[in-house]
C-alpha cells in the first residue's frame, strides 16, 4: 500500500459551543497525531462558557499554530443550523485538501489521520470516509459498530460527526446541496451521510475505531426516547422529508414505504 504523502495538508475542523471542559483534550488529540502536516481550524460559536478564553490560553502559552475563531453572536435558535454554519465558516478557512470535522467533546486516536489519509491517497474514487467510533462514558469504554447504510426504506442509522472525514472540494459541494436551513432537528451528520450515500456514492467504511465520542446526558439517545417522545416522532418525520427531498431534487424515486406511513401517522396522533 502507497503511504501517506505527509507534504499534503489536511484540515481539522473543531467546533464549539460551552465544552470548555473538554476542548484541551480534543485540540490534543490533533495536535500530538502522528500525521505532521495539519492545521487545526477551532471554531466557537458565542459560548456562555469559558472556552475561548481557554481555548485562546493554551493557545498562546503554547506558541502553537492553530487558529481559532469565534462568532460574534449566535446566528439562530436552532443548535443544528448554528452547527451547520460553524462548519461553513471552518470551511472556508481551511486550506487542507482533506477535511476532519471534530466536536469539541470528542477526540482521535493518534494514528488516526495518516490512517484516513493514506485511503483517500490509495482509492481516487473514495470522497468520503467513516471510522467507528468508540463510546466514550464516564467509567467504561464501547467500541461501537452500525450497519452502515442509508436505507431509503428505513431510519438511516450512520456514525456521529466526528467519525467523518472528506475531500475538501466534494465537501464544499455537499455543503451547498444540504446545508439549508429547513428541517431544524436533522443535524449536519444525518444531512451529510444521506447525500453522499445516496447521491454521490463515492464514500467508505473503515472499520476501525480512531474517534473517542464522549456520550453525555444530553445526548442525542437520551434526549429523544424512543417511540415514547413527540419530539423523536417529530424528528422522524422530518428526516424522511428531508430524504424525499434530496430524492426529489436528483430525480430518483420518493419513499413511501410503511414506515413511512407509519411515522406520518404517528405525528398526526400527537399533533392532536
Amino acid at each position: 500500500m502507497k503511504k501517506a504523502n505527509k507534504t499534503t495538508l489536511v484540515s481539522v475542523i473543531i467546533t464549539n459551543y460551552n465544552k470548555s471542559n473538554f476542548i484541551l483534550k480534543s485540540v490534543r488529540s490533533c495536535l500530538n497525531q502522528c500525521y505532521e502536516k495539519k492545521e487545526i481550524i477551532f471554531i466557537d460559536d458565542k459560548s456562555s462558557d469559558n472556552s475561548l478564553i481557554k481555548i485562546k490560553k493554551f493557545k498562546k502559552k503554547n506558541k502553537l499554530n492553530f487558529s481559532v475563531f469565534s462568532n460574534s453572536k449566535q446566528k439562530g435558535k436552532y443548535a443544528t443550523f448554528n452547527h451547520i454554519d460553524a462548519v461553513k465558516k471552518g470551511l472556508s478557512k481551511a486550506k487542507g485538501k482533506y477535511i476532519f470535522l471534530l466536536d469539541s467533546d470528542d477526540y482521535f486516536h493518534e494514528n488516526k489521520i495518516t490512517s484516513i489519509v493514506n485511503i483517500f491517497k490509495n482509492n481516487k474514487n473514495i470522497k468520503f470516509i467513516l471510522d467507528l467510533p468508540i463510546l466514550k462514558f464516564k467509567n467504561k469504554e464501547i467500541k461501537k459498530s452500525f450497519p452502515y447504510k442509508i436505507f431509503k426504506n428505513k431510519w438511516p442509522k450512520f456514525p456521529p460527526t466526528s467519525c467523518m472525514c472528506f475531500e475538501k472540494k466534494y465537501l464544499k459541494v455537499a455543503i451547498k446541496k444540504i446545508g439549508f436551513k429547513k428541517f431544524p432537528n436533522l443535524a449536519i451528520d444525518f444531512r451529510l451521510a444521506v447525500y453522499y450515500s445516496l447521491i454521490l456514492k463515492k464514500f467508505y467504511i473503515y472499520k476501525s475505531h480512531f474517534t473517542y465520542y464522549r456520550q453525555v446526558d444530553q445526548s442525542m439517545d437520551t434526549k429523544y426516547i424512543k417511540y415514547r417522545s413527540k419530539e423523536w416522532w417529530v424528528r422522524r418525520k422530518e428526516a424522511f422529508d428531508f430524504l424525499n427531498y434530496i430524492l426529489k431534487k436528483n430525480k430518483l424515486p420518493i419513499n413511501k414505504s410503511l414506515d413511512f406511513h407509519i411515522t406520518n401517522f404517528f405525528n398526526k396522533i400527537l399533533s392532536l
